[in-house]
Formats: structure tokens, C-alpha cells, sequence
């Protein structure tokens, strides 16, 4: 249905109740404000499982899998047992964390797994059925990836092919006995399982949009798992364009297609089913997966990558099945360089494209597409009226177009009647966001929407596409609670402009 919502970095949408990152408590703080402001949808990033090391991945988009979940965004205070145990101490910790912008992932896993650890020792005696259940349906696969977490921790690093030989491969490694940890692993997995569920129903009528990452890494338990399938020599990436002239290489490993279709896409099948468990709707990173990827060769540059075909119409036909069965629908990220013929296919089955205002002029944007100003890897509102995103790109030295991002700010000052030579405060930023999401409430877009970052007036963009040590990606918190954000009266003014479009 046409209707507007969020987009949310979850993991940067603290609250005072959080302990240093944004979580499925958090969440559940979102879906409701969003039903009481109108909202239809809110997307989540990716809520894919991390390794359970000391050096926590900071990227949602390099998971340790995609058919489990990320143990950071679990709420202790939320967890069966947690008002048992005395967590005084580690509650304290966490919410210190909150005071520094910069999220510290490796502090909040340590105090979240002494935490969790607490609470198991406190309750594993007397678990619930419906743990014991969850426990059961998921068998083996989730045996495995308990056992991976249980074999990383003891190891002190993820990367399991310098681990001994006996535990380089899932069917030998199953032998050793470790069920204590093992069932510390699945059990948690039950507890983050358990609150997305309450997170995604808790705003009636809302939809949850989760976020599907285009792989995992190279060194995680999917390919660990899966090492079959997994070609272990290159990379997916993107060829060089006139948005990132150099390219992109996103240091994951590609699945072998052919090896993907011996298997009857099972491993896919799993990540689509998983992901559509609690979700209203699903968005496809790089929507391009399901046609070709771009594999460069470890070590060479973007420009010397090319393109590898997958069986796209079993793939589509998994999707359509596994939709069908939950009433959810589907987005696909289609906003790179595509092939001929695929945003054609996706309209056929039914598949919304996505748009963002800085590659296309709003009043271009096809029905049905989701609709937003800009991507997590693109600059916010706030940093593109103020220059300062650009001032960014200079300070860390990435190559860009800045004649054309400064047409962009002067055009974005034109549509909100601000002279973009004169001073830009909070007011001129203000009126500068709701301009912008008047014309996208105007759009023909099936669904709108608005970027938590540009509801909170954010000027950093959380993620610096090209760079690792450069900027501190998706580590940026929001820098006030998100209970204050949304209460704020920017919030109140883009709920009633885009509640225009219903």
C-alpha cells in the first residue's frame, strides 16, 4: 500500500535504557512511535549474526552469518530471567557507554555476554518449552553455528582456517564435546530471535522492513558452514562509476552458483525464510545478487573484476514462494548498475525498486519503487546544506565530483528558499528537510521514506563508501536518544508532511 516510514541504523538509535548500542528493545520504541505518527514502514539495517570475538565487525554488511542474529542487539533487561539476576554492575557499564557518540562494539559485547552469561547460569536449569522447541526446529543448522561461536571464542579469532584441522570443518568439529557453551550459543540466538519477533509486531500495522547484506565474510561461519560453495579467491564489489570512480571491493567472498543450484539454493532458501520469520517486507541489498555479481580477484583492483550469472529465475521463484507464504512484499536495491532486462523482471513479479533523490530527481521516480533522499552511504540533508559532508570528503581525502555535489546543495537550498552563500544554522537545516520530504511526499514512490539521520538533523553520513580507517563507519550513534529524536518537533513536522501522501 502507499505509505511512508522510517529508515534506522539500528544499532545507532540508543536509548537511555541502552547499553551503548541500539537494540531490539530500541526497536520496539520505533515500530510504536511510528504507528502513532502514521508511519507504514520502518527498514531496519541488517541484523545479522557477528562473530562473538574480542574485535567486533563494525559493518552490518559483513556478517559472520545471515541466518542468525546479532547478539549486540539483544536488551538485557528484556531477557527471560534478567530481573533474577543482580546486573547492577554491567547495566551501570553499558549506560556509561551511551555518553560517547562513537560506539564501542567490542565494550558493549563484552559486558552483554558477561550479562547474558549471568542470566544463563541463572536459568539453564529451567529453560521454557518454548525455548526447548525453537531449539528443536532449527536442529542442526543452528548446532552448527552455535558450534562455530563456541570454536571462535576459544580460538580468540573467527578465522577458522587457522584453527586446528579437526575443527576447519563443520563434520568433524560437531564431534568434539562442547554442548554446555554450545547450548549457551543457541539459547541466546532464541533470546534475540524471541525479541525481533515482540519488535516487529509491536507497531500494529506497521511493517518491519529487514535488510538482506549481499554476502558474508570470508572468515565467518556461513562460509565455514558452507565452504562448498564458497569461491574464496575473490570478492564482490562494483566496477568503477561516476558516483565511486575508483569502484568497490566489500571483501566478500562470492557463492559459487553452480554449486548454489546442486544444493537447490537450500542455503538461500534458509536466509529468505529466516529473514521473512517476524518481518512484514524484505529489502535485497544490491538486488543485482540475484542476476550476476561483480568478483574481482583478491588483490587486484575493482577495474579488474568481472561479471559471474546466477540462476535467477529459481532465485526469484524462492522469493516469490516465501513472500506468498507470509503476505510480506519485497524491495530490491537496484540503484547500481544493473542489466538490461532486470528492472523489467522485477516489475513483472511484482518487486519494488529503490530510489534516493541524489541520483534521481524526485518527480522521476517510478510508482513502484521505496522512495528516500539518500542512502546509508550517501551524505544526509543536514551534511549536504551545511557543506560540510563535503568539507568531510576533503579532510579524508576520497575522490568526488564536488561540482556537482555543490549543485546539489544549491539546488536543495533553492527548493527550501535559503541562500545557500548565506548562514546555515539549525533553522535554515530545518526547513531545508522538510522541503526535501515534501517533494518526496508528493512522489509517485509506493512507499516513502525518511532517514532517522535526517530526522535527528544528522550531519555525518554513517558510512564512507571506499574507505576502512578514514572514517569511523557505521559506528556513529545518533547523538541524542531516540525517544528524544522522535519526540522532537522536526519529528511531529515530517510525520504531518508526509501523512500527506496517505
Amino acid at each position: 500500500a502507499r505509505g511512508w516510514g522510517w529508515a534506522v541504523q539500528l544499532y545507532a538509535a540508543r536509548s537511555r535504557a541502552s547499553w551503548g548500542i541500539g537494540d531490539f528493545g530500541d526497536l520496539t520504541t520505533i515500530t510504536r512511535a511510528a504507528k502513532a505518527a502514521g508511519a507504514t514502514t520502518v527498514l531496519i539495517s541488517p541484523v545479522h549474526a557477528a562473530a562473538p570475538v574480542p574485535e567486533q565487525q563494525s559493518s552490518p554488511y559483513s556478517p559472520t552469518s545471515r541466518q542468525w542474529l546479532q547478539l549486540l542487539h539483544i536488551a538485557i533487561g528484556d531477557t527471560p530471567g534478567a530481573d533474577i539476576v543482580d546486573l547492577t554492575d554491567l547495566a551501570e557499564a553499558g549506560h556509561a557507554l551511551n555518553a560517547v557518540r562513537k560506539i564501542d562494539r567490542d565494550s558493549v559485547w563484552t559486558l552483554k555476554r558477561a550479562a547474558l552469561e549471568r542470566i544463563w547460569v541463572a536459568t539453564r536449569d529451567h529453560l521454557p518449552v518454548a525455548h526447548d522447541a525453537w531449539v528443536a526446529e532449527h536442529g542442526q543448522d543452528l548446532t552448527r553455528f552455535a558450534t562455530w561461536c563456541v570454536l571462535a571464542e576459544t580460538y580468540g579469532t573467527s578465522n577458522w582456517q587457522d584453527w586446528d584441522e579437526t575443527d576447519q570443518h563443520p563434520d568433524t568439529a560437531l564431534a568434539a564435546s562442547r554442548s554446555g557453551r554450545v547450548g549457551f550459543y543457541a539459547w541466546a540466538q532464541w533470546v534475540a530471535d524471541t525479541q525481533l519477533a515482540a519488535a516487529c509486531h509491536a507497531g500494529d500495522g506497521v511493517d518491519v522492513v529487514v535488510d538482506i547484506a549481499v554476502g558474508f565474510d570470508s572468515c565467518s561461519a556461513d562460509a565455514w558452514a558452507n565452504q562448498d560453495q564458497v569461491c574464496f579467491d575473490f570478492e564482490v564489489g562494483c566496477p568503477p562509476d561516476g558516483h565511486n570512480i575508483d569502484g568497490q571491493k566489500w571483501g566478500l567472498p562470492p557463492l559459487n552458483p553452480v554449486a548454489l543450484a546442486a544444493t537447490d539454493l537450500d542455503l538461500f532458501i534458509k536466509m529468505v525464510r529466516v529473514a521473512l520469520r517476524h518481518a512484514g517486507a524484505l529489502r535485497i541489498d544490491h538486488v543485482m545478487q540475484l542476476w550476476r555479481l561483480f568478483w574481482v580477484p583478491s588483490g587486484a583492483s575493482a577495474s579488474q573484476g568481472a561479471y559471474v550469472t546466477y540462476p535467477t529465475e529459481a532465485m526469484l521463484a524462492v522469493l516469490r514462494v516465501e513472500a506468498g507464504w507470509t503476505g510480506a512484499w519485497v524491495v530490491g536495491e537496484d540503484m547500481g548498475t544493473v542489466a538490461d532486462g532486470v528492472r523489467e523482471t522485477m516489475a513483472d513479479v511484482g518487486m519494488l525498486g529503490y530510489r534516493a533523490a541524489l541520483r534521481m530527481a524526485v518527480d522521476k521516480f517510478p510508482e513502484a519503487v521505496m522512495g528516500a533522499s539518500s542512502t546509508h552511504d550517501q551524505a544526509t540533508i543536514a551534511g549536504t546544506l551545511s557543506g560540510s559532508d563535503t568539507a568531510d570528503l576533503r579532510a579524508i581525502g576520497k575522490p568526488s565530483n564536488f561540482e556537482a555535489l555543490d549543485q546539489v546543495r544549491r539546488e536543495l537550498a533553492a527548493a527550501a528558499g535559503i541562500d545557500p552563500d548565506g548562514p546555515i544554522g539549525p533553522d535554515e537545516i530545518h526547513r531545508a528537510i522538510l522541503a526535501q520530504y515534501r517533494r518526496l511526499a508528493a512522489c509517485k514512490a509506493r512507499v516513502v521514506l525518511a532517514s532517522m539521520d535526517d530526522v535527528g538533523a544528522v550531519a555525518e553520513r554513517p558510512n564512507m563508501p571506499g574507505t576502512v580507517a578514514q572514517w569511523p563507519n557505521w559506528c556513529l550513534s545518533l547523538p541524542r536518544p531516540i525517544e528524544d529524536i522522535l519526540a522532537e518537533p522536526l519529528a511531529r513536522d515530517l510525520a504531518r508532511v508526509l501523512n500527506a501522501r496517505l
